[in-house]
């Protein structure tokens, strides 16, 4: 496997998170549940996901820190949709 083919599986998995966060926002350990990753990869793609600007922390009155998409994170998610129905 070519470095190439890594990066696209890893940015698969980035892209399913945001597509996950499209109906809500969800914690890190709620992601990692729902995707069957372990916490750190959750955390280090939602970490590379907010630093290209494509989601946000929110809080909701707890400690938990819940992520949603911004802006451009939700036109992105909508592309993506469109593009594959």
């Amino acid at each position: 496997m070519s470095g190439n083919e890594g990066a696209g599986l890893f940015l698969s998995d980035k892209l399913r998170l945001l597509v996950d966060l499209f109906n809500g926002p969800h914690t890190p350990t709620e992601l990692a549940t729902l995707e069957k990753k372990h916490l750190s990869q959750v955390s280090r793609a939602l970490g590379d996901l907010r630093k290209h600007g494509l989601v946000e922390v929110t809080k909701s009155g707890s400690r938990e820190r819940y992520y949603k998409p911004t802006p451009v994170g939700y036109s992105m998610i909508n592309e993506i949709l469109r593009l594959t129905r």
